[in-house]
């Protein structure tokens, strides 16, 4: 068994949705226009609202990917990195006293890839899409991440250790699965207070 660091990515290490910001990024760029980007969140929305799917959704958003090169994609990490990341989250994964870090996170792996550079992660796990920038086959998010990560260690031949190990997130809903993981259980910039687990203010 190892002691594990497991991380989210969005508001957690950042200020902001990075698909979000990918959009703004684009804009900078002038990829793309305001119109564009609402486009693609009325057309989600709809359709989520017929189907309750939210892959249809989260597909809509992630075309603004097909606008970049993967060059400019890693360009674009820099800029995240260089603008909209929490120091503090830096800060504490740098100090981390831990066996193997995780960053696992809903954000596509197309750009989080590149963010690797700078948080030296022994792995990186985001929602994997195909080249039509459609999610493969499942969101990364909430039971997924966990049926991930086992899968991930499985792999490697070795278990987290439940005492040591810990998890980081902004949004207990979302990760509530990844943290029962772990012991020690910390909230980042979150109002929700629940038993078991820290708040931290990171700015």
């Amino acid at each position: 068994m190892k002691k594990v660091a497991l991380f989210d990515f969005d508001k957690t290490l950042t200020t902001e949705d990075t698909i979000v910001l990918l959009w703004k990024y684009a804009r900078i760029l002038k990829k793309a226009n305001g119109f564009e980007y609402m486009n693609r969140i009325v057309r989600g929305s709809f359709g989520y609202a017929l189907e309750r799917d939210l892959k249809f959704f989260k597909n809509q958003i992630c075309q603004v990917i097909h606008l970049f090169t993967e060059e400019e994609l890693e360009e674009f990490a820099d800029y995240v990195y260089e603008n909209h990341m929490l120091k503090d989250g830096l800060k504490t994964l740098k100090e981390l006293n831990v066996e193997y870090k995780m960053l696992v996170s809903a954000s596509p792996y197309n750009y989080l890839k590149y963010f690797n550079k700078y948080l030296d992660f022994d792995v990186v796990m985001g929602t994997d899409l195909d080249k039509f920038c459609n999610i493969i086959t499942q969101n990364n998010k909430s039971h997924e991440k966990v049926r991930r990560i086992n899968e991930h260690l499985k792999e490697k031949g070795f278990e987290i250790d439940y005492e040591s190990s810990l998890c980081f997130s902004d949004s207990y809903s979302a990760d509530r699965p990844m943290f029962e993981l772990v012991k020690n259980r910390y909230l980042i910039n979150s109002k929700k207070r629940i038993e078991g687990y820290e708040n931290l203010i990171w700015k």
